[in-house]
């Protein structure tokens, strides 16, 4: 039934459109254009974050047909690629007993019907053999970050991000999933509130993460971050 339903209805690529035949993810004039090494981004909190792609006009776009315009097919090929990045770069080191995500408030979540994160970090569970197990929860009327300047992103006091029930991270070595990083301002948030909860060791994994913005390339970011340690204005 799925083949007939796509031989009538065929799936686009993510990237650039094109009919695809059935089971592909991705066309293979995309797929060829893939990175071949992954984009790592080391976090405040002392993780690193690994990516399949940098946030590029390509990608951007693909993203935006996902979280907005609900192109929740994408998630097969990000997916994809993210389990691939993930087994290259810990390899030696696939030690985590779970995978979760970054989690969408209950009024965001209501308003856009799912959350990106989670169906990525599903299907990349699913791929890795690994389980999945929503761990984190997001207050309601939490400011959204792609709302926030630069600054703010970094300077903004967040205590959004809640625990919802210890005992299920406690010990455990956890994979968290978000969609894009940006500053790496929440997943560093996520994986404090996993690890002050108990979390022995947290790993990290985004589909893209955006050129020159992130804590390991941008001197502005430090720059920001010390100024509002030291209490002064950014």
């Amino acid at each position: 039934m799925n083949r007939l339903i796509s031989l009538i209805y065929p799936p686009k690529c993510p990237y650039c459109s094109a009919a695809l035949k059935y089971d592909m993810t991705e066309c293979l004039v995309c797929r060829a254009k893939f990175p071949e090494t992954p984009r790592i981004e080391p976090l405040v909190t002392g993780e690193i974050c690994v990516a399949p792609f940098t946030y590029s006009s390509v990608i951007r776009k693909a993203i935006a047909q996902y979280k907005y315009r609900g192109k929740k097919f994408n998630t097969n090929s990000f997916a994809a690629a993210l389990a691939s990045s993930i087994r290259n770069v810990y390899s030696k080191d696939m030690s985590f007993e779970f995978i979760t995500c970054v989690p969408m408030s209950r009024d965001r979540r209501k308003k856009r019907g799912y959350n990106q994160a989670e169906l990525v970090a599903r299907m990349t569970a699913e791929l890795l053999e690994k389980p999945f197990a929503e761990v984190l929860y997001r207050d309601d009327g939490a400011a959204e970050q792609h709302l926030k300047s630069f600054e703010k992103r970094i300077t903004d006091e967040d205590d959004s991000f809640h625990i919802i029930d210890a005992s299920l991270v406690k010990g455990k070595q956890i994979l968290l999933i978000d969609d894009v990083m940006t500053t790496g301002t929440t997943l560093s948030r996520c994986s404090r509130v996993l690890k002050d909860n108990g979390a022995e060791r947290v790993f990290c994994g985004a589909i893209a993460i955006v050129k020159g913005y992130s804590f390991g390339n941008s001197n502005r970011y430090i720059d920001i971050a010390a100024k509002a340690k030291n209490g002064k204005e950014p």
